[in-house]
C-alpha cells in the first residue's frame, strides 16, 4: 500500500521558537513536556544560572534582547530560570523536612505554552524572594548552636555564642544580592559567600568554624582556610546538588513526568533518577559519572517528549480528519499509532511510527491482498485518503509554527506476502497499551 515520511525538524518543536505555537488541549501536556525538557537543557548548559541574576536584572536585559531580535533567547532564558527555581523549591522542601520544620513552600510552576516570558520573569523574582524568606525561617527554627573552645585552642577559652550570632547574621545576609567586593579579611564577608541553598548541617559547620577564628592567633590563615573551604568545597557541592534537583524536579513533577510515566529509560539509565534523588537528599554527591548519566537521561527525556508531542499532533490532526485510534504502541526508539476511518471496517488501517529525530513514517496496512479489481480500486482510494490526511498533518504543523518536510511514495497495491511483512515490521516486539 502507499507509504511516506513526515519529518518534523527538532528545532521546530513547540515553544522553542519564541512560543510561536498555541497548542490545543489535545496535546498541551506533551507540548509542555517538550518545553520543560528544553528549559532543563538550557539550564544545564549554563550550569544553572547564578542565584540572584533573575527578576529585575533580567527585566533590564529585555529591551536589549528585543532590540537584537533575540526573542527566542529571551524565552529560553526565562524558561531555564523557571526550572532552576523549581529545583531550589525542591531543595527548600528537602531542608525543611530534614529540619522537621513545617513551612508553606510554594508549588513549582508547571511550564506550558501559556507561560509567557514576562510571567516567568515575575514568578522567578517573587519566588526567589520567598525562597530566601523560607531559608531564614528554617535558620531561625534551628536550636541555638553553642561552641565552647578550650584555652589551648584560642588562648582564651570560653563561650563564644555572641561571635557565633554575628556569623549567623552574616550567613542570613547571603540571601541578598552582593553589592560590593568580598574583603578577604572580613569574617562576615567570607561567611556570606556560603551558597544560599546550603543544608542546615553545612550552615552550622561554617558557623562553628567562623566563630572560632577571632580567638585564634594568625587569623589571616584561618580566614583563607575558611574561604577556601566555602568556595572550593562546599559551594561546588551545593551547585551539583542544585543541578541534580533541576533534573529530578523535571522528571518527577509536571508535564514531562506525565509523559515519561508510561515508558522506561534505556537499561543503563534505569537507576539514574533514583541516584539523583539521593543527591538531592544529601545522601551522595553528583560525581562526574553520575552527572554524565544525568545528561544522557535528560537527553532521552527530551527525545521521548518530542516524539510524544509529534505523535499527539499527528493523532489530533487525523482524528479531526475522521480517523479513530485503534491502538498505540511503543518500540525501541519509536512511538506508534494505528488509526482507521469508520468506513474502513477491518480492511485497512493507517500505521504511523514516530522515530528518533521526529521522523514520522506512515503506510496504509491492508488485512489481505485484493481479490478483485473492485477491492484493488478501494485500496488505491484509501491510499489516497491516507496520504491526503498526512498532508493535512504537515499543513497543520506548519501553520502552528512547527517545521516539517513531507515525503511520499506513490500509491501501490501489495501482495499477500508484502502485506504480512509490512504488518509485522510495523510493530516488531512492541508493547500494546490502551490510550487513556
Amino acid at each position: 500500500m502507499s507509504s511516506g515520511t513526515l519529518v518534523v525538524a527538532p528545532a521546530g518543536l513547540p515553544i522553542v521558537a519564541a512560543g510561536a505555537i498555541v497548542v490545543a488541549g489535545a496535546y498541551v501536556v506533551t507540548a509542555g513536556a517538550v518545553l520543560v525538557a528544553r528549559a532543563v537543557s538550557t539550564a544545564t548548559e549554563s550550569a544553572v544560572r547564578a542565584i540572584g541574576e533573575s527578576g529585575a536584572a533580567l527585566e533590564r536585559e529585555i529591551a536589549a534582547i528585543e532590540a537584537a531580535e533575540a526573542a527566542g533567547q529571551w524565552r529560553r532564558r526565562a524558561m531555564a530560570d523557571v526550572v532552576a527555581v523549581n529545583a531550589r523549591l525542591r531543595l527548600v522542601r528537602e531542608r525543611a523536612q530534614a529540619a522537621g520544620v513545617e513551612l508553606p513552600v510554594p508549588p513549582p510552576l508547571a511550564l506550558s505554552a501559556e507561560v509567557t516570558p514576562a510571567l516567568a520573569v515575575r514568578w522567578v523574582s517573587d519566588t526567589e524572594y520567598q525562597i530566601a524568606r523560607l531559608h531564614k525561617e528554617i535558620d531561625a527554627a534551628a536550636p541555638p548552636l553553642r561552641v565552647v573552645l578550650a584555652a589551648k585552642n584560642t588562648g582564651a577559652g570560653g563561650d563564644i555564642s555572641a561571635e557565633l550570632d554575628r556569623c549567623r547574621q552574616a550567613v542570613a545576609d547571603r540571601h541578598a544580592p552582593r553589592r560590593r567586593p568580598v574583603a578577604t579579611t572580613s569574617l562576615a564577608d567570607i561567611v556570606g559567600l556560603l551558597d544560599p541553598d546550603a543544608t542546615t548541617a553545612e550552615l552550622e559547620q561554617v558557623l562553628a568554624d567562623a566563630a572560632a577564628i577571632p580567638g585564634r592567633a594568625e587569623q589571616s590563615m584561618y580566614f583563607s582556610q575558611l574561604r577556601y573551604r566555602i568556595v572550593t568545597e562546599l559551594n561546588p557541592a551545593i551547585e551539583r546538588r542544585r543541578l541534580a534537583a533541576t533534573w529530578v524536579s523535571a522528571l518527577d513533577d509536571g508535564p514531562l513526568a506525565a509523559v515519561l510515566s508510561t515508558v522506561d529509560p534505556p537499561a543503563p539509565l534505569r537507576g539514574t533518577a533514583r541516584a539523583l534523588r539521593e543527591v538531592v537528599e544529601g545522601a551522595r554527591d553528583l560525581t562526574p559519572e553520575l552527572r554524565g548519566e544525568g545528561v544522557r537521561l535528560m537527553a532521552w527525556a527530551d527525545e521521548t517528549a518530542g516524539r510524544a508531542f509529534v505523535r499527539d499532533l499527528v493523532r489530533t490532526c487525523l482524528a479531526e480528519d475522521g480517523h479513530k485510534v485503534l491502538d498505540t504502541f511503543e518500540g525501541d526508539g519509536f512511538s506508534g499509532l494505528r488509526m482507521a476511518r469508520p468506513g474502513w471496517a477491518d480492511e485497512h488501517a493507517t500505521v504511523i511510527r514516530v522515530h528518533h529525530g521526529n521522523r514520522v513514517e506512515h503506510h496504509l496496512e491492508a488485512a489481505r491482498s485484493p481479490l478483485s479489481d473492485r477491492e484493488k480500486a478501494t485500496g488505491e482510494e484509501r491510499c489516497a485518503v491516507a496520504n491526503a490526511a498526512m498532508r493535512a498533518v504537515a499543513a497543520a504543523a506548519a501553520a502552528a509554527g512547527v517545521e516539517v518536510r513531507l515525503e511520499e511514495t506513490p500509491a501501490q497495491v501489495a501482495g499477500t506476502d508484502t502485506v504480512e511483512d509490512v504488518a509485522t515490521a510495523s510493530r516488531p516486539g512492541v508493547r500494546y497499551q490502551d490510550r487513556p
